[in-house]
C-alpha cells in the first residue's frame, strides 16, 4: 500500500486551504487537526452504528438515497407559474446517487490523518505490523488512543501506529484499498470545490 499519492494530494489541499486562509500559515495547526479528526472519527462510528447496544437498528448506514435540489427549476418544481419542471418533474430535487455515509466519514478522518502527518512532516510513512483488534469497537478505541498518542507524543512511531489502526478499521469495516481510494479522490476534489466557493 502506497500512501505517497495520498499525501502529495493532500499537501496540494492543505496549500489550497491555506491560500484561502492565509491566517493559518506560520501557525501550528495540529491541535485543530485533531479535534477534527476525533470528531470525523466519532461520526465514522455514528454511521457504523454497532456501539448502540440501546438500539434495535445496529446496522451500519452503508447505503442512503441522496435527494439534490433540481438546478433547473431551483428546487421550486416550476419553471414558471403553471409550468411544471420536466427535469425533476416538478418534484423539486433529483435523485443524484447512493451515497456510502460510512466510507464518506472513513475518508473525512483520513483527510485529517494525512494532514496531520504533514503538519508533523511524516509523509514517508509505510504501516507497521500491529496486533490485530478483535472486534471494531475495540478498533475504533485504538485509533483514537493512537490519535491521543500522536497529540502527546508527536513521535514518528506513534504516527505509523495511527496510520496502521486506521487501515485495520476500514478492513474491519470491510472497505477495499480500491474503495477507499476512489472515495478519497471524489472527496478531495468536493473539499477543493468547497475552497473556491467559499464553503
Amino acid at each position: 500500500m502506497n500512501l505517497t499519492k495520498f499525501f502529495n494530494l493532500q499537501r496540494q489541499l492543505d496549500e489550497h486551504i491555506l491560500d484561502e486562509h492565509p491566517e493559518l500559515k506560520g501557525q501550528d495547526n495540529l491541535d485543530w487537526k485533531i479535534l477534527a479528526l476525533q470528531v470525523e472519527l466519532g461520526e465514522c462510528a455514528n454511521e457504523w452504528r454497532g456501539f448502540k447496544k440501546w438500539s434495535n437498528d445496529q446496522k451500519p448506514i452503508t447505503a442512503l438515497e441522496e435527494h439534490l435540489r433540481c438546478e433547473y427549476c431551483r428546487g421550486k418544481g416550476e419553471i414558471y407559474v403553471g409550468c411544471i419542471c420536466d427535469k425533476c418533474e416538478g418534484k423539486g430535487e433529483i435523485l443524484n446517487r447512493i451515497k456510502n455515509p460510512l466510507l464518506e466519514e472513513y475518508v473525512d478522518s483520513l483527510h485529517f490523518i494525512l494532514s496531520i502527518g504533514l503538519e508533523l512532516g511524516y509523509e514517508d510513512v509505510t504501516p507497521v505490523q500491529i496486533m490485530k483488534e478483535e472486534n471494531i469497537t475495540d478498533a475504533f478505541l485504538s485509533v483514537m488512543e493512537a490519535v491521543v498518542s500522536i497529540d502527546i507524543s508527536q513521535h514518528y512511531h506513534d504516527y505509523e501506529i495511527l496510520i496502521s489502526r486506521f487501515i485495520e478499521l476500514g478492513e474491519m469495516l470491510g472497505f477495499t484499498w480500491e474503495q477507499i481510494e476512489q472515495a478519497y479522490l471524489q472527496k478531495n476534489e468536493v473539499n477543493h470545490q468547497r475552497q473556491e466557493s467559499g464553503y
